[in-house]
């Protein structure tokens, strides 16, 4: 076989057929089957398959697969990856078609990959896997998205084989457009809902109803695999089925799922089919545009018929928790839902927490003296199959000990098809008061979120966040307001202050703070727990001080009322303040009314208990002035960051602050090989986490003026201590580091020297022409003389190793 092909190739590069062999040539050529070749050669090569790519469809479409592969081959291969876009409703057979293309032509490239491509986060896992697969002896789990891309799309470019990537799920074009790879021997496809979003894209590929063949063909495929007959009768109630579920095909696997279900045949389509109509026509205006009616109306029957399915009380129970647990999942993220949360949502009352003292997620435990069991539950739900079970919370998440211990059952998740979450919206908002449904759900949603948050457990942090979204999302659009979903915006945005995120931290604040000043009774202490974290968002956004004033002067006058009836909230209050005004005067000098209501605040201080909170605030407070007025001997305060650090129930946020301070007090010391212990230990935090980035941020300018003003005196031992530095920039997103208006020219001015001391004559000068055009006058404030003099004197340097 070899010698025939080598002859075969060498007759055609002669210039016989142009010098071209064509795949199905050479499958001819080979007068074997591929299945025989992968056994001579041990293993198949080729149509890879790497992800969750779903499993071949029952059901044919070659119309549209043929349509994807005109969009994919009509021009000649080059090194520009093609891609086209299937657009099409939910349930309209989008995924369903991709798989079936992958499979059609697996043989045609050596691997295929899939993406799901919902989330920022989905996307960045499926990266990951695609990573791992592409270079496994290179596997970085702490690779941010960014760097993430840019790697895995240099190695599809350098790949040397065809590739197919479908990208499923794609909501949103601008958010997409980053993650696509541009070069290299591959195809895209990608599935979408956005008609809008990729109105302008070339090869678009409509996924519509089915033809009337590949409906009935649907329809014989589940209803008629019992060895029954099929004569002309089924046949005409095929189509008249067909017809009226207008050959969609999720309404058509919803209605054949329900008849076959009931133990219904064909025999009885006439009569089920005056129930759709009848339900379609009653409530037309439900009907979410674009989609058949018959598709609202068969997801409307499976409802019901899990609520007429009980035989007993017990069965009762279960049929309305699985009710009220798909109601309350029509408003969570359609994705990843942890199943203990949303059946303590559907069915466990505020109250009934409250009074147990229960802290964190409620995870209901199976057991027969347990009459609402979550596995029954979920099990109604799937006899419909209005959901489907999701990977594991934890999935994809870090390998570490967490500060709580979890039971497996908190980390089971399922799905849910957002066209059954439409439906049901939009049946419950046009008959019942959607408040309690939404309070409920927010008040367990915001406990998660607040475990995994305090627990610094960023990977599920991350999977709730979503849901939180959406909660908050459906309650600004109904003008819905309570106490709990004023709770969960401020855990919103604590999340989103942890992942340094602060224009949504801002907004969920504002929009917490809004809620509460509306309600008809006050709520000081929800007040002002809402305030001090805006306060501090604010500050980290750069706002001035006067427009700080008011909201810090209505925390003195809450840390007033609350002083006596609840100490404990507002020393935390205050001491929260002043720790942010302690960073805020630092920078900008106070007027008489900031100062006047500083000492206020100290006083207010003074006469309140000590809490935990208060006690770290206040020695991170005193060692931080300490540090910059020089008032206190160095070893003391190394000795006072020591002692923080033994604590192990410092939170992370202080940790690292508490670091820093510890390796600019070590600076000062000169005590150098201890400075770039603690730097390597920023840097794992740095690494590991994309929690905290302000704090980091904080870290590498105050540290850096330390480590700068070191080696511009010749202090080569800080040399280890830049190296660090250096690596920690390169692990936090650009974003965070450069928010402040100087944060760029510092970074430049490190960068500067880095090179200097590496004695990287290219890098110098590119990074010294970058230099002469940056804005130097962000330095002129009078706090930044340090930095002023070790940017210039950089700059000095740099010139004079440069040749002239």
């Amino acid at each position: 076989m070899t010698n025939h092909l080598v002859s075969e190739i060498f007759r055609r590069a002669c210039g016989e057929f142009d010098g071209v062999l064509t795949l199905t040539d050479l499958r001819s050529e080979l007068l074997t089957e591929a299945t025989h070749l992968a056994h001579d050669l041990g293993s198949f090569d080729w149509g890879i398959m790497v992800g969750p790519v779903p499993s071949p469809p029952d059901l044919p479409r070659p119309d549209l697969l043929a349509h994807i592969h005109r969009a994919l081959t009509e021009a000649p291969e080059d090194r520009v990856v093609r891609a086209c876009v299937l657009l099409g409703l939910s349930g309209i057979g989008k995924t369903t078609a991709a798989a079936a293309y992958a499979h059609d032509v697996a043989d045609s490239y050596d691997h295929i990959f899939w993406v799901d491509a919902e989330s920022d986060a989905s996307l960045a896992a499926s990266y990951h896997a695609l990573h791992d697969w592409l270079a496994p002896q290179q596997a970085q789990a702490n690779m941010d998205s960014s760097a993430l891309r840019h790697r895995v799309h240099a190695l599809l470019s350098a790949f040397p084989g065809r590739w197919l990537m479908i990208i499923d799920n794609a909501s949103d074009r601008r958010r997409l457009l980053p993650w696509l790879p541009t070069s290299g021997r591959g195809h895209l496809i990608i599935t979408s809902t956005n008609q809008s979003s990729w109105a302008t894209h070339p090869r678009r590929v409509p996924v519509t109803h089915l033809t009337t063949d590949q409906a009935v063909s649907l329809i014989r495929l589940r209803l008629s695999n019992d060895g029954s007959v099929w004569d002309k009768g089924s046949e005409q109630a095929a189509v008249e089925l067909a017809q009226n579920l207008e050959y969609w095909p999720l309404a058509i696997e919803l209605a054949c799922g329900y008849l076959a279900s009931c133990g219904l045949g064909l025999a009885e389509v006439s009569r089920y089919l005056e129930l759709i109509r009848d339900r379609a026509l009653d409530d037309e205006q439900s009907v979410p545009p674009g989609y058949p009616r018959t598709l609202v109306a068969a997801i409307r029957v499976a409802l019901q018929r899990i609520g007429r399915a009980a035989k007993d009380v017990r069965q009762q129970d279960i049929s309305s928790a699985a009710i009220a647990s798909i109601t309350t999942a029509s408003y969570l993220a359609s994705r990843q839902i942890p199943l203990q949360l949303l059946v303590a949502a559907a069915v466990v009352p505020k109250e009934s927490v409250m009074r147990s003292g229960l802290k964190g997620p409620l995870i209901m435990v199976e057991s027969s003296q347990n009459p609402l069991s979550v596995l029954e539950i979920h099990r109604a739900l799937r006899t419909e199959s209005l959901v489907q079970r999701s990977e594991p919370l934890s999935a994809g998440g870090p390998h570490r000990q967490a500060k709580s211990e979890h039971p497996d059952e908190l980390d089971e998740t399922i799905s849910i098809n957002e066209i059954v979450q439409h439906v049901v919206r939009d049946t419950l908002e046009g008959s019942g008061d959607m408040e309690p449904i939404l309070s409920r759900a927010a008040f367990h949603t915001q406990g998660w979120l607040a475990e995994f948050i305090d627990d610094e457990d960023e990977h599920r942090m991350h999977r709730l966040v979503p849901h939180a979204q959406s909660l908050v999302g459906h309650a600004l659009r109904l003008g819905i307001s309570s106490d709990d979903l004023a709770v969960l915006y401020g855990n919103l945005g604590g999340a989103y202050f942890r992942i340094g995120s602060l224009a949504g931290a801002r907004s969920c604040f504002e929009a917490e703070l809004n809620v509460i000043r509306a309600r008809t009774a006050p709520a000081p202490v929800l007040e002002i727990k809402t305030l001090f974290p805006l306060v501090a968002v604010m500050r980290e956004q750069g706002a001035p001080l006067d427009r700080l004033f008011p909201h810090l002067k209505r925390v003195h006058e809450l840390a007033l009322q609350l002083a006596d009836s609840h100490p404990t909230d507002a020393a935390s209050a205050v001491a929260n303040v002043l720790t942010t005004l302690r960073t805020a005067t630092h920078r900008e000098v106070p007027g008489e009314a900031v100062i006047c209501l500083i000492a206020d605040l100290q006083a207010l201080g003074a006469r309140l208990p000590d809490t935990d909170v208060s006690k770290i605030l206040a020695e991170i407070g005193y060692i931080t002035q300490a540090l910059s007025d020089r008032s206190v001997d160095d070893a003391e305060i190394e000795i006072r960051c020591r002692a923080m650090l033994d604590n192990a129930q410092l939170p992370i946020a202080q940790r690292i602050n508490v670091i820093a301070l510890l390796a600019e007090a070590l600076a000062f010391q000169g005590s150098w090989t201890d400075v770039a212990v603690e730097l390597a230990t920023l840097d794992g935090y740095a690494t590991t986490s994309k929690l905290n980035p302000q704090t980091i941020a904080t870290a590498v300018h105050n540290v850096g003026l330390q480590v700068g003003m070191a080696l511009i005196q010749n202090e080569t031992h800080a040399l280890p201590s830049l190296y660090r530095l250096t690596e920690i920039i390169a692990h936090v997103d650009e974003e965070h580091l450069d928010r402040a208006a100087d944060g760029p020219l510092k970074l430049l001015v490190l960068r500067l020297l880095d090179a200097l001391y590496r004695s990287d004559r290219t890098e110098t000068e590119a990074l010294l022409t970058e230099f002469e055009t940056t804005d130097k006058s962000v330095l002129d404030a009078a706090h930044e003389i340090g930095w002023r003099l070790l940017t210039f004197r950089t700059a000095a340097m740099a010139t004079a190793a440069l040749p002239g």
